[in-house]
């Protein structure tokens, strides 16, 4: 089944995880590892920063779907991508978190906006101590140390909650790129752009009297040229590959990320999920869900009759709690139509399972 790029809603998905200590911050007093920390109204709240969960999601990608890692240029001190080597075509990272090249002056916002992952229960100021047992023993035991040395024990913050943290794929933005060059020459199949970037297995679609150019590339998209007043060209990019990757990166979150932190494997798996197709790509979901402990001591989600009271809302919906993390489930849809199940919000939203090639 193929999907038309253009009828790829806007997407928004604000999901609850269990954590404990996820993102280590600087050593303080010497020996003690703490955890980022901020102030959310007057009390001290743990986080997982963007840039953490960036890290884990392409990780994941990397590993499940077999997603490209864009090729690294230093350029003095700096490390950036190298887009004479790749582009959102050939390569997801790209596309998906974007860049900045400073060596071409060629930028790209990512269409993938991310919150911070931030705790729902303020950190109580937990603390564990550590020592490395093992080691000392069995370098005791080999001789190496002496029979009276004694490991050198260390501290870590520790803090275990509830996170939020939403996602919002701006599908408009995704799978184009635009690039402006001062030059670009086709020939022998090979499109040239601005004397740095060289992409093979190129097909010229237009006419060469016309004065827009559209070259196929392969079977993962198109590069459309235009000439600009001042005497250089616009360059845009239209990957194939929308869908396939939209659906790869709600399928990831969803299932669940790759995260290790000092060591220990992090549970960035849903226990609570609601997602929806939004005329703008704004987290409308985020501010509103929250947890409670329930009079019978457990927990529940709570906030979703207002996250859906919003007029960005297209109109699918799909809400998912677990035995652990009840939801009160809304009273009034309004013209909402909530999916029963995943593939079926997924297949609502233009982005069916589909055979990858």
């Amino acid at each position: 089944m193929t999907t038309n790029n253009n009828t790829i809603p806007n997407i928004t998905m604000t999901v609850i995880f269990e954590g404990s200590a996820l993102n280590r911050n600087e050593k303080i007093g010497g020996n003690i590892l703490s955890v980022k920390k901020l102030n959310v109204n007057g009390e001290e709240k743990t986080y997982l920063s963007k840039g953490a969960i960036r890290h884990y999601l392409f990780n994941t990608l990397v590993r499940a779907e077999n997603w490209k890692e864009a090729k690294i240029l230093p350029d003095g001190q700096v490390l950036q991508f190298d887009i004479a080597a790749d582009d959102i075509l050939s390569c997801e990272e790209l596309d998906v978190f974007g860049y900045m090249n400073t060596t071409q002056s060629q930028t790209r916002k990512t269409p993938l906006h991310i919150t911070k992952a931030i705790s729902l229960f303020p950190y109580e100021q937990d603390m564990g101590m550590y020592a490395n047992h093992d080691l000392v023993r069995r370098a005791k035991e080999q001789g190496n140390l002496e029979n009276n040395a004694n490991p050198n024990p260390f501290n870590k913050e520790e803090h275990t909650s509830f996170y939020k943290i939403t996602f919002t794929i701006d599908s408009d933005k995704l799978g184009v790129d635009k690039w402006i060059i001062k030059s670009f020459l086709y020939e022998n199949s090979t499109l040239n752009l601005g004397g740095f970037r060289s992409i093979s297995n190129v097909t010229d679609e237009s006419k060469q009297q016309e004065e827009l150019r559209k070259f196929k590339v392969g079977d993962i998209g198109y590069i459309v040229i235009k000439p600009l007043q001042n005497g250089s060209f616009m360059a845009t990019f239209e990957s194939t590959e929308k869908q396939q990757r939209i659906r790869d990166i709600l399928t990831t979150i969803h299932n669940g990320l790759i995260s290790h932190t000092s060591s220990e494997s992090n549970t960035i798996v849903p226990i609570f999920i609601i997602i929806g197709d939004v005329t703008v790509p704004s987290p409308v979901f985020h501010s509103f869900i929250d947890v409670k402990k329930t009079d019978e001591g457990g927990f529940e989600v709570t906030g979703i009759d207002d996250a859906i009271n919003n007029g960005w809302l297209k109109g699918n919906l799909y809400i998912k709690g677990c035995e652990k993390l009840k939801a009160q489930y809304p009273k009034d849809l309004k013209n909402l139509k909530e999916a029963k199940d995943w593939e079926t919000f997924l297949t609502e939203v233009n982005l069916p399972e589909v055979t990858k090639s």
